[in-house]
């Protein structure tokens, strides 16, 4: 596997632009967040269930709005993530809603600390920026205690297909090409331009960077619809966002993964 240290770096300058755009942003809405103190959607909820007083590791967690919805459901939380404005958002997210977090600056590909946790939580739109699911696999696998839990909820790898501006392959292409954007994936911000990387990868891959790693697969679920309005969706019913040229087709946009490690 090639050195992806210069992609994740330019990716790195990315998500520190992204940041302020996105809390400002009424696609996370941090007012309403502090008010509910729940960014967590269904999907999400129902897979992962009861979590009170487990410990839980989120991976890639942004500026912590999910960590938090896990606090506030009784977790013991940690975040990680690369991005050091994405962390200090968070731990000042947290103090405004006096739950208890903990929040790690780190490259998820190089995480390594020293405890294992009962439920690893991942999700919507994370594994893109990984060049290397065989080392994520295994840190995963690292930080997961013996028969805990560990919670994919991603967009579906068909759904790129579908983008016709990008036009991504299905597979893992170590020579993807840099991609550049006004603004981010939120609303504001399309005063600011990002340029970033992005990997496409295979459900076969994602399956093989888990149970590689000692991890086997529990339960695998696809869902025809995304719980985010992103471009080019309507709502098909409260909370459910389908592309609207494709809205007479039934296609996965989200699927939800279940792992233990044996």
């Amino acid at each position: 596997m090639q050195n992806f240290n210069s992609h994740i770096q330019k990716n790195l300058v990315s998500w520190e632009a992204r940041t302020p755009i996105h809390l400002r942003s009424k696609f996370y809405d941090n007012e309403l967040f502090l008010k509910e103190q729940n960014s967590l959607k269904a999907i999400e909820l129902h897979a992962l269930g009861e979590v009170n007083n487990q410990y839980l590791l989120h991976l890639q967690c942004h500026f912590g709005q999910d960590t938090l919805s896990w606090a506030k459901k009784g977790a013991k939380v940690t975040g990680v993530d690369f991005s050091p404005s994405a962390i200090a958002a968070a731990k000042e997210l947290a103090q405004k809603t006096q739950l208890t977090a903990k929040f790690i600056e780190s490259n998820v590909l190089e995480l390594d600390l020293n405890q294992e946790y009962d439920v690893i939580y991942s999700s919507y739109g994370a594994l893109g920026w990984l060049p290397d699911l065989q080392q994520w696999g295994k840190v995963v696998s690292k930080h997961l205690k013996k028969g805990g839990t560990f919670l994919l909820v991603e967009f579906h790898p068909l759904i790129d297909l579908l983008d016709i501006e990008t036009q991504y392959g299905y597979f893992f292409d170590k020579h993807t090409k840099i991609e550049k954007q006004q603004g981010s994936y939120t609303d504001g911000g399309k005063e600011v331009k990002t340029e970033y990387y992005w990997w496409s990868h295979s459900l076969t891959e994602i399956f093989k960077g888990l149970e590689s790693n000692g991890l086997k697969l529990k339960s695998f679920e696809e869902f025809d619809y995304s719980p985010y309005k992103l471009d080019g969706m309507v709502e098909r019913e409260p909370n459910q966002y389908v592309l609207e040229k494709r809205a007479k087709q039934s296609l996965p946009y989200v699927y939800a993964l279940k792992a233990t490690k044996k």
